[in-house]
C-alpha cells in the first residue's frame, strides 16, 4: 500500500493527512473523465447528498426526473441511481396495453413473475420495503443526545465523523440501521467519513490518474463490469447508470492499492454500496473495508 501511504498520509488507523477541498475539473476534463450517464441528475462523479440536511430528512428527489412510487421498483435506491430509461418505459407501459418484460424490486433487481416471495419477506412480490418511523426516531434521539451542545436543528454536517463506541450504540446497530440513514451512518461507523475528510488528495484526482483505458488492470475491470450484477437495472448494460461509477471506483482502488490490484470480489461489494450511497462515499467505504475492516492477512 505504498502509494496509499505516501499520497494519502496513511497511518494504522486511517489517513492522517490534512483535510483539503476537493479539486474541481475544467469543462474539458469533465467531458474526458466523467461522461454523462442515464441516471437521475448524474453528470460525472456523484457526490454525497448535502450534509446540511436534517437527520429526519428523507433522501432528496431530483427535480425534472421520473420518481419511483413509494415502496415500488427502485424506491430504495439512492436517488441519483434511479434508472431513468427503465422508469420512463414503465410509465409508457402503464399508459398502454403492453407489459414490461420484467418486474423490479426496490433495489432494482429483476423479479421473475413466476417467482413467489418467501413468507415474511419484504420483497416487492410480498410487501413493499417500509421504514419504521419509531426505529428512525430512536437513532435521531440518540444522535441528538450525543450532540446536545449543538444549537438549532441537528444536521449531518454537525454529526461526529466517527461515532464514539458505547453500549447504547452497539445495541442500536444490532437492532438495525434505518434504510434512509444507512449511507450517513455506515460512513461514520466504518471510519470512511474520517478518511474522506482527512485525505490529502481527492477522489476526483484519484479518478483522473487512474483513467488510462490501456492498462492491463483497466482491461480486466472492463471485462467484469457487466458480469458483476447483471440482474440489476443499474448494472445490466453498458448504458446503465451504475457502470461508469463502478468502473471509476475499481480503477481508483487498483491504482491506490497496487499490491492488491484488482480483485473480482471487490466489484460486487462496490456495486452493492452504490445502491445505497453516492460514488465518492462508496469509494471511501471501500477504502475503509480494505484497510480496516477486512485488512490483508
Amino acid at each position: 500500500m505504498e502509494i496509499a501511504k505516501n499520497l494519502l498520509g496513511f497511518k494504522p488507523h486511517g489517513y492522517g493527512g490534512r483535510g483539503t477541498k476537493a479539486d474541481t475539473l475544467s469543462e474539458d476534463e469533465d467531458d474526458t473523465y466523467f461522461r454523462k450517464s442515464r441516471c437521475a441528475e448524474t453528470i460525472g462523479v456523484s457526490v454525497a447528498a448535502p450534509t446540511n440536511a436534517p437527520l429526519l430528512c428523507v433522501m432528496g428527489r431530483p427535480s425534472g426526473q421520473h420518481v419511483p412510487t413509494a415502496g415500488g421498483p427502485f424506491s430504495a435506491l439512492t436517488p441519483t441511481m434511479w434508472p431513468q430509461d427503465v422508469l420512463s418505459k414503465m410509465i409508457q407501459v402503464e399508459n398502454s396495453a403492453d407489459q414490461m418484460d420484467f418486474r423490479y424490486d426496490e433495489f432494482g433487481f429483476r423479479v421473475e413473475k413466476e417467482d413467489g416471495a418467501e413468507p415474511n419477506s419484504s420483497k416487492i412480490l410480498s410487501q413493499p420495503l417500509s421504514e419504521n418511523p419509531q426505529h428512525r426516531l430512536k437513532w435521531t434521539a440518540y444522535l441528538e443526545f450525543m450532540h446536545s451542545n449543538e444549537n438549532g436543528e441537528l444536521t449531518w454536517d454537525k454529526v461526529e465523523t466517527v461515532l464514539p463506541m458505547s453500549d447504547k450504540l452497539k445495541q442500536l446497530v444490532r437492532d438495525g440501521i434505518p434504510h434512509s440513514m444507512r449511507a450517513q451512518l455506515w460512513m461514520r461507523l466504518s471510519g470512511a467519513q474520517q478518511k474522506k475528510l482527512k485525505t490529502e488528495t481527492s477522489y476526483i484526482n484519484i479518478v483522473k490518474v487512474s483513467a488510462d483505458d490501456h492498462t492491463l488492470t483497466a482491461k480486466q475491470i472492463e471485462k467484469d463490469l457487466l458480469r458483476t450484477m447483471p440482474s440489476n437495472a443499474c448494472f445490466s448494460s453498458s448504458h446503465s447508470c451504475g457502470i461508469p461509477r463502478l468502473r471509476r471506483i475499481l480503477r481508483g482502488l487498483a491504482w491506490l492499492y497496487p499490491d492488491i490490484g484488482y480483485c473480482q470480489g471487490t466489484g460486487m461489494i462496490a456495486a452493492s454500496l452504490l445502491l445505497f450511497m453516492e460514488e465518492e462515499d462508496a469509494f471511501w467505504m471501500m477504502c475503509a473495508i480494505i484497510e480496516d475492516l477486512v485488512p490483508a492477512s
